[in-house]
């Protein structure tokens, strides 16, 4: 099902549990239609899950050995559900719960995404990656 995505766009190679993509999408569309609702908990709620998101996915990115550019896309919309909350909240209140976020996103970084030597590893030392085989045999 997330197949397209994991090895064509995502590049991950296994990185994330097969779960995960379908999960957070379907989680996306539920904030996307109440952050429209007018709540103001909810809307403030919706951008504290929208940022540990993004921040999640910078987090990704790094811990994958991606540029280190390839951060900017989901850092974006951290820095939009920053403005959106200043909005609607005091400005201490939105950074403690962007720190709150942060350390969220961090421990669900550590625990769901998988490093590329131990995905090399697991598939048997060298994954399904040409260049991830030369590199464990020290080809550049």
């Amino acid at each position: 099902f997330t197949g397209c995505l994991r090895s064509v766009v995502f590049q991950d190679n296994g990185a994330m549990p097969s779960w995960f993509w379908p999960l957070a999408g379907t989680i996306l569309i539920c904030v996307a239609i109440i952050n429209f609702r007018g709540n103001e908990v909810a809307i403030l709620m919706n951008q504290a899950y929208i940022a540990a998101f993004h921040m999640g996915g910078v987090l990704y990115h790094n811990r994958l050995g991606h540029h280190p550019a390839s951060g900017v896309g989901p850092g974006v919309f951290v820095i939009f559900a920053f403005a959106v909350a200043c909005m609607r909240a005091p400005i201490w209140m939105v950074i403690g719960g962007l720190m709150a976020c942060y350390a969220l996103a961090v421990g669900l970084a550590e625990v769901l995404v998988k490093k590329p030597s131990s995905i090399c590893d697991a598939a048997g030392g060298g994954g399904s990656d040409e260049r991830a085989r030369l590199m464990l045999r020290g080809v550049n």
